[in-house]
């Protein structure tokens, strides 16, 4: 749901990187990866929706839709011998050739997901969506509810939405969400589950007037990934349609103020600090007048102000995971058929 893929169906392609090695298939709209401490993998999908059929309003035209409910999404982990197996599931919701479900992992003490986008703003979220949640024995338990810190606080002003994607555990043991909805960097107290806002993110150039940010020609900046070093946090930004080529870019959070740190990029949609302590970024593709174009998607090494291909060629990838050794993860075709979601290995590729 909401706006972190709306446009990006117009081209998709569903070849693999042919230099990657592919370690999870069958996957339905991978988005994101985590090693746990023990050096296991787990890989967070979208989901399908399901069977149950839910009626939604689209908001940015008012209309009723109907949108298809199911615990599709699903939390897997690759085990040393290859199997994967199923760790838990979560709702998904597909709203026409949309899907939201379970978005990005982190590790405190186990496993942090961040799950469902919500923004019908007249009625509450199902269970599971728009919050924080942990995976509990007995199946997730909810950390913190963003939708009610959006409903209630609205930081960036306009419609109210939230979308919490990109997840980290800051050093201070606190939770550090960013909420791809709402276009905010929220700090989340994994103990009572209060919320707060760290920094909310300005629009970035659009070539039409905008009626979702009130006719200024903008784009919404669409949050996915945050880090934190030394204190400071740094924010990839994909950006709103229709996805300008360049229009991209890693911000820096400090002190509460936001500058840019790497710009022209298309389209980011995660970002990890590597094992040698540089920035990486994926870029989900570049763009033409016909939207994302298939193949080009890559991963990024993040320098002050600028970008450097690490791999390139990859199918509408949407996160990465860097082993201890170098070994590069990436998760290809987040957007795509059903099944066709994998996550492919390079070995050695960062060094």
């Amino acid at each position: 749901m909401g706006k972190l893929w709306a446009g990006a169906f117009l081209a998709l392609g569903l070849a693999v990187a042919a230099q990657g090695v592919p370690v999870i298939t069958g996957l339905n709209g991978p988005m994101g990866l985590l090693f746990a401490p023990d050096g296991r993998l787990y890989v967070v999908e979208y989901g399908l929706g399901g069977d149950t059929e839910v009626e939604a309003v689209n908001p940015e035209t008012g209309e009723k839709a109907v949108a298809r409910v199911g615990a599709t999404s699903r939390v897997l982990r690759l085990e040393p011998g290859g199997e994967v197996q199923e760790v838990a599931r979560f709702p998904s919701v597909a709203l026409g050739q949309e899907s939201s479900g379970a978005s990005r992992l982190a590790w405190l003490g186990g496993l942090l997901v961040t799950s469902g986008g919500w923004n019908q703003a007249d009625r509450d979220p199902m269970p599971f969506m728009g919050v924080v949640a942990r995976v509990g024995p007995e199946g997730p338990e909810k950390v913190a509810d963003l939708w009610a810190f959006e409903k209630a606080q609205n930081p960036d002003g306009f419609h109210r939405e939230t979308h919490p994607y990109g997840l980290t555990v800051g050093a201070d043991g606190y939770v550090y969400v960013a909420d791809a909805g709402a276009n905010d960097l929220l700090k989340v107290n994994p103990s009572t589950g209060a919320v707060s806002l760290v920094a909310v993110f300005a629009g970035l150039p659009g070539p039409f007037a905008n009626p979702a940010r009130g006719g200024a020609m903008e784009m919404d900046p669409v949050p996915t990934a945050v880090v934190v070093k030394d204190g400071v946090f740094y924010v990839s930004l994909l950006s709103g349609g229709p996805f300008l080529k360049g229009a991209a870019k890693v911000v820096k959070v400090e002190g509460g103020k936001v500058s840019d740190y790497a710009t022209g990029a298309t389209m980011l949609t995660d970002l990890q600090e590597g094992p040698d302590g540089q920035l990486y970024a994926v870029r989900f593709a570049e763009t033409g007048e016909r939207g994302p174009i298939p193949g080009t998607g890559a991963v990024l090494r993040v320098r002050p102000g600028g970008f450097e291909v690490v791999v390139d060629g990859l199918s509408f990838p949407t996160a990465l995971a860097i082993a201890p050794s170098g070994d590069l993860y990436v998760t290809v075709n987040g957007v795509g058929a059903p099944g066709s979601g994998a996550v492919l290995k390079f070995a050695g590729a960062i060094r």
